[in-house]
């Protein structure tokens, strides 16, 4: 019951600061778009990307230490714990130590990965982001531990906090003084600050971290850590040649603008990852504390339902985007920045298979299975680099987006549930591509019914119309979902969640 209130409290405050702070992303970007030219926004994107690949330094520190963390911090053992922190800050400053100097030598082929700049001053925007990615490392290794020990909700009160202030602050400097200089100062000193300020409240939360006496970290939970290092570089890899190369891939084959329609589809599809982040990271301490301490039975039971609640949440988001994405896009930016309606359906084709992973692997994180499926993202690398720049070349947008879907379902697909019920929950994999297809067919039937109902009711585009068919797409995902799995055990257990916790005795 502990998991389960910790767990709520965490999905509470995460929620909250999501909606306010991503109802603030999009009024930058509206004002940004209509404030500086649409390169300014590739740039945006461009750099995130190109950062995330210097990032591949961090190798999978973080999630190795914060696996370590789940055995103590439900023991109380503080000893380990102040052990595993110190080694924390040494790896994350001298990894965010090694960003910065690898990114100012990278500086003379920055050139390379935009095709026709027309940009003045890139090359200093870029050592802003530089300063932003590799100082975040200096103290964030803190707010690690806040998670580890099922208090996400610490940390979304203060990176939520650092973001609507960093947003109020931007949209002022752009109505005031439109001005991409100052647009990117401003991230940095927030991300300086909201960093340091988290810091000191894990300072206040575990008093212990001042101590200077620690001891030596036990040889075997040291060779965990190696281990799961060792695997999690491969993991890095993929990750990175996955989701870090598609705007690199577009700025050089295909140009910046093209990068700025992409990132505004991005931003949206972030915004919906970022939620759910926020949910699953705010469970996956209470699931690591669960695999610690309960049999076999109650495992598989939660996964099941972990499960089922990924497909419900993929199902009314796919939905929503097969109906009203474009719309969206139209009403918040203008139609110079849609893309095709086969672009766009391609991009939740690709959101919908990597959903569906999120229950998977937040068991397997939180199982530590790094080091079982360490030639995975190799593989998928590989296959995504290949096809991605293969496919982009010679069609364009629409190839970066084939090659994400290419190397999932080649690999991530299939890999990722058969490791995690090999070596951690006990569940027949044939049985779990049995729901995972029938929740894929429900999903699409439903998704085909929605647009034309929509279709059928609307005939324009207009912010009362879009309004609506939220509401439609809602009203008709959700009964679907409840008509079609009304019975099943999983149905049962939320609905008894939601009865006994959050009050719901209507149900």
């Amino acid at each position: 019951m502990l998991r389960i209130e910790q767990a709520s409290k965490n999905i509470k405050y995460s929620t909250i600061a999501y909606v306010i702070n991503n109802l603030l992303k999009f009024v930058v970007r509206l004002i940004f778009v209509r404030s500086l030219p649409i390169e300014y926004l590739g740039i945006n994107g461009l750099f995130t990307n190109l950062l995330a690949m210097l990032s591949l330094a961090e190798l999978g520190v973080g999630p190795a230490i914060v696996y370590s963390l789940y055995k103590p911090l439900a023991e109380k053992d503080t000893e380990t714990v102040k052990a595993l922190m110190r080694l924390f800050q040494k790896a994350y400053i001298g990894i965010g130590i090694f960003i910065i100097v690898a990114g100012i030598c990278a500086l003379p082929w920055l050139d390379w990965f935009i095709k026709g700049n027309a940009v003045a001053d890139i090359h200093c925007f870029y050592i802003i982001f530089l300063l932003n990615t590799g100082v975040s490392y200096f103290y964030s290794y803190k707010r690690n531990l806040l998670i580890a020990d099922q208090k996400q909700y610490i940390n979304s009160i203060y990176q939520s906090g650092g973001q609507i202030v960093l947003a109020v602050l931007q949209i002022i400097v752009l109505l005031v003084y439109p001005s991409y200089w100052l647009y990117i100062i401003l991230m940095l000193l927030v991300t300086i600050g909201e960093n340091f300020a988290v810091a000191k409240k894990a300072d206040q939360v575990y008093p212990f971290l001042q101590d200077k006496a620690v001891k030596k970290l036990d040889s075997g939970i040291k060779n965990t850590i190696i281990k799961n290092v060792k695997a999690m570089i491969a993991h890095k890899i993929g990750g990175m040649a996955v989701f870090s190369t598609s705007n690199l891939i577009l700025s050089k084959f295909v140009g910046l603008a093209a990068v700025g329609l992409y990132s505004n589809y991005y931003l949206v599809i972030s915004a919906v990852n970022s939620f759910a982040s926020q949910f699953f990271t705010s469970v996956t301490a209470s699931i690591g504390n669960l695999l610690v301490v309960e049999r076999g039975d109650k495992k598989n039971k939660i996964f099941r339902v972990m499960e089922f609640t990924v497909a419900w949440q993929a199902l009314i988001v796919s939905c929503g985007f097969y109906v009203l994405f474009n719309p969206l896009i139209e009403l918040w930016l203008g139609k110079r920045f849609l893309f095709e309606s086969i672009i766009v359906d391609c991009l939740i084709v690709n959101f919908y298979l990597m959903y569906m992973r999120k229950a998977v692997n937040t068991f397997k994180d939180a199982s530590g299975l790094y080091w079982n499926d360490r030639y995975k993202p190799l593989a998928e690398a590989v296959i995504n680099l290949v096809a991605s720049v293969y496919l982009t070349i010679h069609y364009g947008v629409i190839g970066v987006i084939w090659g994400g879907i290419i190397s999932t379902l080649l690999t991530c697909f299939w890999v990722e549930p058969y490791v995690l019920f090999r070596n951690s929950i006990e569940i027949k994999l044939k049985d779990y591509f049995k729901d995972y297809f029938k929740y894929a067919v429900v999903t699409l039937l439903t998704a085909f019914f929605s647009k034309w109902l929509y279709n059928q009711l609307f005939s324009e585009i207009t912010i009362i119309n879009f309004v609506l068919g939220v509401v439609l797409c809602l009203v008709v995902t959700n009964a679907v979902w409840i008509l079609v799995f009304r019975k099943r055990e999983e149905m049962v257990y939320l609905r008894d969640i939601a009865r006994d916790k959050f009050g719901m005795k209507f149900l």
